[in-house]
């Protein structure tokens, strides 16, 4: 571990609808990866915290970064995790990327061929089996098809699901996350909070001592990475990028701060106005 150095800020971002379009699933305001290579330049850390995996994250979000960056240094800044803790991405000082992941909670392979036969054989029309997925189940939305047919479908399959999951006696190890266009099928401890956790893991073993985290989220399956920062007892400020309805009733014990627009371009609102 280096000697630790203190940073004002640290930034801690969702992936989907806050980095992406959330229509076309990939980054179409490149001026927000403009703003985070501004923020590695000046030594400030920055994470992804999302449950896609490392494959589609490199595919639609790093490699269009490492694009417009000319000095790798700046990347032993950057830090991602996926799949909600499960795997996680790293850099070398000369650039090189390093994937990690953790096979300890890892859905057991006889599960995941049977839920795929599943998909492939009842569902085909409206969803797909994400095969890119190392330690968790995702069944997905076929892009285009009706978010309305999509959840008679979802809520049918979670049925399906909860049986198989029951038939085999792991409802204590894991568990069925239904999302808006998805399905997850994932250890218990796993989530947006868990991820946190390998974020401050690298920061600690970088020698990273920030004053105040940052983070964006567009729904409320976000909140809980700030809830854990503010557990430990960091200074942070959640920014919901999201339907400001979502968070009615919420009594959120840390700074909250939502945009006029909303996803990816409210992520870049509030990049410019800070």
């Amino acid at each position: 571990m280096t000697k630790a150095k203190t940073l004002y800020h640290a930034w801690i971002f969702d992936v989907d609808g806050v980095l992406t379009n959330p229509q076309k699933k990939k980054v179409t305001e490149l001026r927000i990866l403009d703003h985070i290579i501004e923020k590695l330049y000046a030594d400030e850390p920055v994470a992804l915290n999302t449950g896609r995996s490392l494959s589609w994250m490199i595919e639609r979000v790093i490699n269009p970064m490492l694009q417009k960056i000319e000095d790798k240094k700046i990347l032993r800044n950057f830090f991602a995790v996926g799949e909600k803790g499960g795997t996680w991405l790293t850099f070398q000082d000369n650039g090189k990327m390093i994937e990690h992941r953790d096979e300890s909670i890892k859905v057991p392979q006889e599960l995941q061929d049977e839920v795929k036969e599943i998909i492939e054989r009842d569902y085909a029309d409206s969803m797909f089996y994400d095969g890119s997925k190392e330690t968790m189940i995702s069944t997905e939305m076929k892009d285009g098809h009706s978010l309305e047919e999509f959840k008679v479908a979802q809520k049918e399959l979670n049925k399906k699901l909860k049986q198989l999951i029951s038939q085999k006696h792991l409802e204590g190890k894991f568990k069925i996350d239904p999302t808006t266009i998805a399905t997850d099928i994932e250890n218990n401890h796993v989530g947006k909070h868990f991820a946190i956790e390998r974020i401050l893991a690298w920061m600690k073993q970088r020698g990273i001592k920030p004053k105040q985290f940052i983070t964006f989220g567009d729904s409320k399956s976000d909140i809980p990475m700030a809830q854990r920062l503010h557990q430990i007892g960091f200074p942070v400020k959640f920014v919901f990028v999201g339907n400001p309805s979502q968070l009615e009733g919420e009594d959120l014990p840390f700074p909250t701060t939502t945009t006029n627009n909303h996803f990816d371009k409210g992520t870049l609102e509030y990049l410019y106005s800070e």
